[in-house]
């Protein structure tokens, strides 16, 4: 095994021990919110996280930062699995996006919840996605030019949700998603998560990320011929080294998109460079910003 894919998986391991830790400290959702809203001003941004309703039993949480020049520009970030809003603080945080719009991050249903569950469904996640894009444009009393950005299996979730939103998403960009059915691996970790012993003792928000990875490529597959009708321009960056989603995963874009493509290779990177290399993703976004322009 690559240092680099040993990191990944030490990472996902990382990750798996924090959602135990926090499903520890018994914290209410609202404290949980409440806390993050202060840890932002401690920083001296204004972040307020907001709540959509889908129906009577299903709502939506993300994360909202206002820009601090006046545009209609909103960037969105959608996260994989495990995750939750909050892995984007340091986007949402950064001077350089704030100044080009407003900053969006959501907690993908099923996540950011103590009695969370999993939906399998990628057009129900995308349908999520649109509810929030319609909250954010009531709050601000104006039509939005949405860039959608999704990392892993927020990727075809981003993707999908430009099939849904008519001319509301401007561009697309995809940070190592997993977009291929037959390329979807089910590591050992993955495996393991799904024992009946060790299945018993996950917090809630880790049961939702191993029933929903097991269900991955079926999802994906259910959806494969629709990619070619999306229009929306797309960018893609994928490092070669990804030890999580193949990198394969690009020549399955290129293969399935009709829409303007654009692709970045990271030739040293792995699957958690939006976190480990933050300066790549924050490059992409202000190169996307200045097409906008």
């Amino acid at each position: 095994m690559t240092s680099i894919k040993k990191i990944e998986y030490s990472s996902y391991l990382l990750a798996f021990m924090s959602f135990l830790l926090l499903s520890s400290c018994g914290t209410s959702m609202d404290k949980k919110w409440n806390k993050l809203e202060k840890e932002f001003a401690n920083d001296n941004v204004d972040m307020k996280v907001r709540h959509v309703n889908m129906n009577d039993s299903l709502s939506v949480n993300y994360l909202s930062v206002k820009s601090l020049e006046l545009t209609n520009k909103t960037f969105v970030f959608i996260h994989g699995a495990p995750g939750s809003a909050s892995d984007f603080s340091k986007f949402l945080k950064n001077d350089s996006i704030r100044r080009e719009g407003n900053i969006l991050s959501v907690d993908r249903l099923g996540y950011g919840s103590a009695t969370g569950r999993e939906y399998s469904s990628i057009p129900l996640h995308a349908e999520s996605i649109v509810k929030v894009m319609e909250d954010w444009e009531r709050e601000m009393k104006a039509k939005q030019q949405f860039i959608l950005i999704g990392h892993s299996y927020g990727g075809p979730i981003a993707a999908y949700t430009c099939l849904n939103t008519l001319e509301k998403v401007s561009w697309l960009i995809l940070l190592a998603p997993a977009m291929s059915a037959d390329l979807e691996p089910m590591k050992w970790y993955s495996k393991w998560a799904q024992s009946k012993v060790i299945y018993s003792i996950l917090p809630s928000s880790l049961k939702v990320a191993t029933d929903e990875k097991a269900h991955h490529a079926a999802a994906l597959k259910e959806i494969e011929q629709d990619w070619q009708k999306i229009s929306t321009p797309t960018i893609m960056v994928h490092g070669k080294k990804d030890g999580l989603v193949p990198f394969e995963n690009m020549e399955f874009v290129k293969k399935h998109w009709k829409a303007p493509l654009s692709t970045v290779i990271l030739e040293e990177n792995g699957h958690i460079f939006p976190f480990t290399n933050p300066e790549i993703v924050v490059k992409v976004i202000l190169d996307t910003s200045e097409k906008l322009d």
